[in-house]
């Protein structure tokens, strides 16, 4: 079974659905995905804009996340892919 996380970057508000894999984090997902440059920092933050990037990527399932820089308050949406 596939598992889909959507990853919003916020600085341009462009959305990308990655399929994450058992065990990794969603910052090694988004790492992964190629949305964020390698070496660039970024912190991913979830609707309540909680930061989540040390959580496991697949308790995300079908939702959106936000991409951002360290520090900022954007939040995640909540929509489901499905």
């Amino acid at each position: 079974m596939t598992t889909v996380v959507n990853f919003r970057n916020a600085l341009d508000g462009n959305n990308q659905p990655v399929e994450v894999q058992p065990g990794q984090t969603v910052q090694q997902a988004v790492e992964a995905s190629g949305l964020i440059a390698a070496g660039n920092p970024f912190s991913v933050r979830d609707k309540d804009g909680q930061v989540v990037d040390n959580r496991e990527a697949t308790d995300f399932a079908g939702l959106t996340l936000s991409v951002g820089l360290p520090g900022d308050e954007v939040r995640g949406g909540s929509a489901g892919l499905r």
